[in-house]
């Protein structure tokens, strides 16, 4: 396991590897994750297994966080011939990595805190990236499915808006924007989105226009492919914009060209939901 000593503290026990976030390291090590039957463990909540896994969420000795750890997963058509075996940790400690960089900026992102991974015999890997759990929110599907009030909407597009414009400000370009990871946490009138899931995210001088409006019709695929595009879909997209370019009207200039570009992708991805039979009860 290689990765930068400055700020992490990496642990090894066995065939387990642990790469930890250094104000974390006491608790997570109490939580005994490098213990003998760690493996164990965090199999019973799919780590290293060959189904899609569930996070599990692990209370910190000592302190009012919670642990999330997400199995590390290939997705696509790797998946049944991989089982979710990676022939290193790069991909997850690179996650790990990008994450506190972005954190750091004041990116909205969730708080990192560690990469545990498993040999599995000559070159072969399981994974899981652990991140500060989100207390008291749900995803964009979720919020969606709550049938929201047109007030709860434009808030929650506004929010969304918004913490794309720092996440992309601070360089951040997220691999795999759908509504499954962004999560949104009201708190009565107010509030708050936050990107989670950062494989393959990568941190750059500065996004291009074109990438912003790629990734915001991304976004707005997901609603397709979901079935999730309601009556206030208008109103809540000019919201989500307006927040996103916050009085900046260079960039408001900017964007009705780029976001042109990406129509025609979204037009022919249209027509791939349909004749796939995508709708609510869609993933």
């Amino acid at each position: 396991m290689t990765a930068p000593t400055a700020g992490f503290r990496r642990h090894r026990r066995g065939p387990l590897r642990l790469l930890v976030v250094e104000p974390l390291e006491s608790a997570v090590l109490e939580l005994g994750l490098l213990e003998a039957d760690a493996a164990l463990r965090l199999q019973s909540h799919g780590f290293g297994g060959a189904g899609r896994a569930t996070n599990a969420i692990h209370p910190l000795p000592g302190r009012s966080e919670r642990l999330q750890l997400r199995p590390f997963h290939h997705g696509g058509w790797l998946r049944p011939i991989t089982r979710d075996r990676l022939t290193s940790l790069k991909r997850p400690i690179s996650e790990l990595i990008v994450n506190a960089r972005l954190a750091t900026a004041g990116a909205p992102v969730p708080q990192p805190a560690l990469v545990i991974g498993r040999r599995h015999g000559p070159g072969l890997w399981t994974a899981a990236v652990g991140t500060l759990h989100e207390e008291s929110c749900c995803n964009g599907n979720e919020f969606l499915t709550t049938d929201p009030s047109r007030d709860r909407l434009v808030t929650a597009a506004r929010a969304a808006g918004a913490a794309l414009r720092r996440l992309h400000d601070a360089g951040g370009c997220h691999a795999d924007l759908h509504l499954g990871n962004l999560l949104i946490r009201e708190d009565g009138g107010t509030a708050r989105v936050i990107f989670v899931d950062l494989d393959r995210a990568r941190i750059v001088r500065s996004v291009p226009v074109r990438r912003r409006s790629a990734e915001m019709m991304r976004l707005y695929r997901s609603l397709l492919k979901r079935g999730q595009v309601v009556a206030a879909e208008a109103e809540a997209i000019a919201h989500f914009i307006d927040a996103y370019c916050d009085g900046d009207l260079a960039l408001r200039a900017e964007l009705p060209a780029a976001l042109q570009r990406e129509r025609l992708r979204v037009a022919l991805h249209r027509i791939g939901y349909r004749l796939g039979g995508h709708g609510r009860s869609a993933q």
